[in-house]
């Protein structure tokens, strides 16, 4: 139901918030998965596009939390309306937070992403079983491809991260955990890959060509259902029509035509989406007894 009433909504060339008299402030916070100079600026691009798409019926207020779970608790605390949630974040708000996805974002062609484990390629390691005994970064605990997946997908394999490594760490953040790496502080990290195929993933975004020639990838995950772009539950019911209105103007957004969500998240554009496309992310979590 939900992804019919986005659509009809995209494909409508005006939408018009009936009854609105008043400007309404939505509060849109951000995941910060990178530099916060960066993410500051493309945000702050997101929130002017809504408030001209949108007629200036709306005053956009922008949140970037230090730390993932930054996130929730603003939405769980009735701080925060719309969120770009990573896919664990929105499942854990979902039940914490009455989060509702709207949309989930598409790279390269594809709704989904997928976990990576980085060495460098200097290092001599090729495969998980040429870990035992280091050191590896994850990034946050609430971080699909940089925790929840990995770690579920390394105890199906049978190994047991907190006796197989010597030490685990968090990052805080992708860019962090790929640094991590390059500058030989750990000998893994956990971070996002776009392809199962060596060929783009945070090492690419966030390093430049030589930086990333020295870093591989030696295991990839399922793929991962696209990071969302998710409303509380309690403004969507009290706003309904501008919830979807919104969602609409986000979907409209299609690199190369624009590229606001290209330099956000490196996203193409997002598509409607449903709480059910994150079970396989709910039964990670289960695996790692999160749930």
């Amino acid at each position: 139901m939900l992804k019919r009433i986005i659509l009809a909504l995209f494909l409508a060339s005006t939408l018009l918030f009936a009854g609105a008299q008043d400007t309404i402030k939505v509060r849109i916070g951000f995941n910060p998965t990178q530099n916060s100079e960066q993410l500051t600026a493309a945000a702050q691009a997101i929130a002017d596009y809504l408030e001209e798409s949108l007629g200036n019926q709306i005053e956009v207020e922008v949140f970037l939390p230090t730390e993932y779970r930054g996130l929730i608790e603003a939405m769980r605390s009735g701080n925060l309306d719309f969120a770009f949630f990573p896919p664990d974040g929105f499942v854990v708000a979902k039940d914490e937070a009455n989060a509702l996805v709207l949309l989930k974002s598409v790279r390269f062609g594809n709704p989904f992403y997928w976990s990576a484990i980085i060495v460098r390629k200097d290092s001599g390691i090729k495969s998980l079983a040429d870990l035992e005994g280091k050191d590896i970064a994850f990034v946050d605990p609430n971080s699909a491809a940089g925790y929840v997946f990995p770690k579920a997908e390394m105890m199906i394999a049978g190994i047991d991260p907190d006796n197989f490594f010597a030490n685990q760490t968090f990052a805080g953040k992708h860019d962090a955990a790929v640094l991590s790496v390059l500058n030989g502080s750990v000998d893994a990290a956990a971070t996002f890959a776009n392809d199962a195929e060596n060929k783009s993933g945070a090492w690419t975004q966030f390093l430049d060509e030589d930086q990333a020639a020295q870093i591989t990838s030696i295991f990839y995950s399922r793929p991962i259902p696209g990071d969302t772009f998710t409303v509380s539950q309690e403004f969507a019911m009290q706003y309904t029509p501008l919830t979807y209105q919104i969602a609409a103007a986000i979907a409209s957004i299609k690199s190369p035509d624009s590229e606001l969500l290209k330099n956000l998240y490196r996203i193409d554009y997002m598509v409607p989406a449903d709480s059910s496309d994150y079970d396989v992310v709910r039964e990670s979590r289960e695996i790692l007894g999160l749930e």
